[in-house]
């Protein structure tokens, strides 16, 4: 670009917006999800919900910032990032399937166990619509209307001037384009059909494609969080953003080892898991090994009486000396 440096806005940092605790945070939630989401997705929830309230408390902040006009136009950038990120990283997978007219052997989602309920839908559609909606306004009402002499720069493959015209039209395309897509999803349903995976032919795709689906699933998890991550530190670098690398206030320790505590349970959850379990005893030890212990605990009651009532004496076994029977619990 063109611009002088001299010519840059002149930004106040916002560590409460996004210091470098809260920032860390969303790394945490984003990465640690793609992890767990490899290794296993039994304990996914935690990273997920924590995702999810993460997104609503941006969205929060934003909706509360712009009615009161206290948020410059990079802000509303970095919340809108905070806000959508965790929503990005299903972007390509649902236009690829799209463009597979959801064939299942194609499908990412088609070997996903994750099943959150009715509750956690309906949270995560509403906070999409709210991002969404934000994200319109910000780009087809917000920057249009600004005429500011210096320029603030952002990353978009790139280093972009943030009222640069191509990129708040493609901006404000992409932003609708979600809408109407979470609009048709919600009014006409799904294009795909909840396929059949009793069948044969299904288990035969599952076995031949899940692997090579998870793996292009989490390389482009990757590359989603390698761009957001870009996003938002340059403009903070290029644009000399200070007072938002300090760790050591409470509001950025918080989120910080919130994130990375849930973390590292879905992690212990799993290595837990898929520790081998020890027995508490040695059964080749145990006396009571060729009769049912209920039968030996009958015979230990009648033990004087062996020979003389109606057993068999030489048809029963005999307890060897010494050796007293206690009832286990079963």
């Amino acid at each position: 670009m063109d611009e002088n440096i001299s010519n840059l806005c002149f930004l106040p940092g916002r560590p409460e917006l996004y210091g470098v605790g809260i920032r860390t945070a969303f790394y945490i939630q984003w990465l640690g999800s793609l992890m767990i989401e490899f290794i296993t997705e039994d304990y996914l929830v935690d990273m997920r919900f924590i995702s999810v309230f993460s997104s609503a408390a941006a969205l929060t902040a934003l909706i509360i910032g712009a009615a009161q006009g206290k948020l410059y136009p990079l802000d509303v950038y970095f919340l809108l990032l905070f806000a959508m990120g965790f929503f990005l990283f299903q972007i390509p997978l649902r236009t690829w399937q799209l463009l597979t007219r959801c064939q299942p052997h194609l499908d990412p989602f088609f070997i996903s166990r994750e099943n959150h309920g009715l509750f956690y839908n309906l949270m995560t559609v509403t906070i999409l619509a709210g991002n969404t909606a934000m994200g319109a306004w910000y780009y087809t009402t917000f920057l249009p209307r600004l005429d500011r002499e210096c320029w603030e720069a952002v990353f978009v493959l790139g280093k972009v001037d943030l009222e640069n015209r191509g990129y708040i039209i493609a901006s404000a395309f992409f932003y609708i384009g979600i809408l109407a897509m979470l609009a048709g999803f919600i009014f006409l349903g799904s294009c795909c059909d909840t396929p059949d995976t009793s069948s044969t032919a299904v288990r035969r795709i599952r076995r031949k494609h899940i692997k090579r689906l998870r793996i292009a699933r989490i390389l482009s998890g990757f590359v989603v969080f390698t761009l957001l991550v870009l996003a938002i530190e340059l403009p903070i670098y290029w644009n000399h953003i200070d007072n938002v690398t300090e760790f050591e206030t409470l509001a950025q320790l918080i989120p910080f080892f919130l994130s990375i505590g849930l973390f590292f349970r879905s992690w212990a959850m799993w290595i837990i898991r898929e520790r081998p379990q020890e027995q508490d005893w040695d059964d080749s030890l145990s006396v009571a090994t060729t009769i049912d212990p209920r039968d030996y605990w009958d015979r230990y009651n009648n033990y004087g009486e062996y020979g003389y009532g109606d057993y068999n004496w030489p048809h029963i076994p005999q307890w060897p000396p010494n050796v007293y029977y206690t009832a286990r619990s079963i």
